[in-house]
C-alpha cells in the first residue's frame, strides 16, 4: 500500500494528490497540514526530517520531493503514462522539473509569500497584501514559460506530463494572487487547460480561488 502525506493547501501537495487522481492510483492519503504545525510532529519527521510535504511511502522506500515523487508514481504505478520510456523524451521533461524546482517555484514564491501568508492566516488580515508581478525574476521566467508554450498546448507538446503539473503546482496560488495572464497568453491557455482536468479540480480546496484566467 502506497501511503501519500500531503495537503492541497500545498503547492507541492496538491501536484502530488493531483497526479495520483490522473494516474487512478489508490495510495493511503494522510493529510498533513504544514500550515498549522502538523509537519513538525516527531512521526512525520521519521518519514520527511524536512517536516513539508508531500512524502510517499511505499514498502521500504521513503521519498520526499514533489518532482521525485511524481516521476516515481508515472513510473512505478502509471504504466509511464504522463511520462516516457524514451531517454530523449525524459531528458526533455526532466529538463522542465529541475527549471521548475531551481527557477519557477523560487520566483513565485518570492512573489506570492505576501499574499500566501495573509491567506493562510500567518500574516496580519490588512492592509491586503498584493503580489509583485513586475519583478525582474518573475518576468523572466514568465515569458521563458509563455514563449515555450506558444507552439504547443502542454509543456512537452501535444501531450499532458508530469511536467504540467510540476509547473502548474505553484498556480495552485495564482487565482488568489491576481496572477497577470492578459500578459501571459499562452501561460492563460495552458493553465485554462489543466484547470479542466478533473484531477485538478478535484484537488481544489478554498482559500485558492478568484478570476478566470483570460
Amino acid at each position: 500500500m502506497v501511503t501519500l502525506y500531503s495537503t492541497p493547501l500545498s503547492a507541492n501537495g496538491r501536484k502530488a494528490l493531483a497526479v495520483s487522481l490522473h494516474l487512478r492510483i489508490d495510495p493511503k492519503v494522510v493529510v498533513v497540514n504544514v500550515y498549522k504545525g502538523e509537519g513538525r510532529a516527531n512521526d512525520y519527521l521519521t518519514v520527511n526530517p524536512q517536516g513539508k510535504v508531500p512524502s510517499l511511502v511505499d514498502g521500504s522506500l521513503m521519498l520526499w520531493e514533489s518532482n521525485a515523487i511524481l516521476q516515481y508514481l508515472a513510473e512505478a504505478y502509471g504504466g509511464y503514462k504522463l511520462w516516457s520510456q524514451d531517454e530523449k523524451r525524459r531528458a526533455d521533461l526532466s529538463r522542465w522539473l529541475f527549471w521548475e524546482s531551481s527557477h519557477w517555484q523560487p520566483v513565485l514564491t518570492n512573489v506570492m509569500r505576501p499574499v500566501v501568508a495573509q491567506k493562510l492566516g500567518l500574516a496580519p488580515a490588512s492592509p491586503r497584501a498584493q503580489a509583485d508581478w513586475t519583478d525582474a525574476q518573475f518576468r523572466s521566467v514568465a515569458e521563458l514559460l509563455d514563449i515555450q508554450l506558444s507552439d504547443r498546448p502542454f509543456i512537452g507538446g501535444l501531450e499532458l506530463t508530469i511536467a504540467d503539473f510540476s509547473i502548474a503546482g505553484m498556480m495552485t496560488y495564482a487565482r488568489a494572487c491576481d496572477f497577470p495572464f492578459q500578459t501571459y497568453p499562452n501561460i492563460a491557455k495552458w493553465y485554462a487547460r489543466i484547470e479542466a482536468l478533473p484531477a485538478w479540480q478535484k484537488t481544489a480546496t478554498m482559500p485558492w480561488s478568484g478570476s478566470d484566467p483570460a
